[in-house]
């Protein structure tokens, strides 16, 4: 046993005499792993070249909307958004685009309709972790019609297997109808 202990302890005067610590900065100590007996080891560095890892790229979809639905209430003009589709899978993140309206030209998005605390959708990320309701505004800019708020976005998966499982989810279930004018009577 005193045989070990010494030879431990000559190993680490060694390895400390070639650290490198003059006192210019230097390197810092070497990680050491304990023993049996006590004493300390350093941590064997690994032999050979390391092998160059491959770039892992995971699958991504474009979804040109996203199920969602939510019902602004009686004359708001600020429509809050939650995801419809059940859960998200582990593994997957979506990040929403520019909301929109199909057809153009009855509605446009206009977010100073929502109250200075009500979350944008635009370029949120929603996980199994996290489903964070947001808001997108809108206003009025024809007399009558009938438009679906669109909400792109970029679907990033663990595997394609996932991505694929996202694609048949089907697209919004928001449809706002414009309401008539009012004209003033004499």
């Amino acid at each position: 046993m005193r045989f070990w202990a010494v030879t431990v302890s000559v190993l680490i005067l060694l390895v400390q005499g070639c650290s490198g610590t003059s006192g210019d900065g230097g390197t810092a100590p070497p990680a050491t792993v304990g023993t049996p007996g006590g004493t300390s080891e350093p941590v064997p560095e690994p032999t050979g070249t390391e092998p160059a890892q491959s770039q892992q790229n995971k699958p991504s979809i474009e979804i040109a909307s996203l199920p969602i639905g939510g019902i602004p209430e009686g004359g708001s003009t600020c429509n809050p958004i939650s995801w419809l589709a059940g859960d998200i899978p582990s593994g997957v993140t979506i990040k929403l685009g520019t909301p929109a309206f199909n057809p153009a030209g009855i509605f446009e998005p206009d977010q100073t309709g929502c109250p200075a605390d009500a979350q944008s959708c635009e370029g949120l990320l929603w996980t199994s972790q996290g489903l964070p309701q947001c808001w997108v505004g809108f206003k009025q800019v024809a007399p009558e019609g009938a438009a679906t708020l669109v909400i792109p976005a970029t679907a990033t998966c663990d595997t394609e297997t996932l991505c694929e499982k996202l694609k048949s989810l089907g697209g919004s279930q928001i449809t706002l109808t414009a309401q008539p004018t009012e004209t003033p009577t004499s």
